[in-house]
């Protein structure tokens, strides 16, 4: 079973997250949730943007610096694609908008969980495209 925690203040995510098969802890606030990590090494961190809103990337990087083996993914309403595309850089494994997250949640936790990316094709290119200039 992969262990998934969960940063969000809205508790929107746990709630889409509820069929999955993930062993799933929710933390509300984010300085609680980085020692959690660090002491529980989940597989996967599902990160509300609205908790730091534009200090997301930051919070991303000392994510990785107390488990440097976890997967993030990024959960938005709607964020615009710069600011995708700097959680991605800072590290973030994926992006998924909150109001389709029910519907792909128990894919998303298991390609995550595989080692692989959630991003969408178009954001691969950005992606591709940003790291060529």
């Amino acid at each position: 079973m992969i262990n998934v925690l969960i940063i969000d203040s809205s508790k929107q995510i746990k709630s889409a997250l509820s069929d999955t098969s993930a062993n799933i802890s929710l933390y509300i606030d984010e300085v609680q949730a980085l020692n959690a990590i660090e002491k529980k090494q989940p597989s996967v961190v599902f990160l509300n943007y609205a908790v730091r809103n534009d200090e997301t990337a930051e919070y991303i990087k000392l994510i990785y610096e107390v488990s440097a083996d976890c997967k993030i993914v990024v959960i938005a309403d709607e964020l615009d694609k710069e600011k995708i595309l700097n959680c991605l850089i800072a590290g973030a494994t994926g992006y998924q908008d909150i109001k389709q997250l029910d519907f792909y949640a128990d894919k998303l936790i298991k390609v995550i969980g595989a080692g692989e990316a959630w991003i969408t094709r178009r954001m691969v290119a950005t992606l591709l495209d940003n790291l060529r200039f």
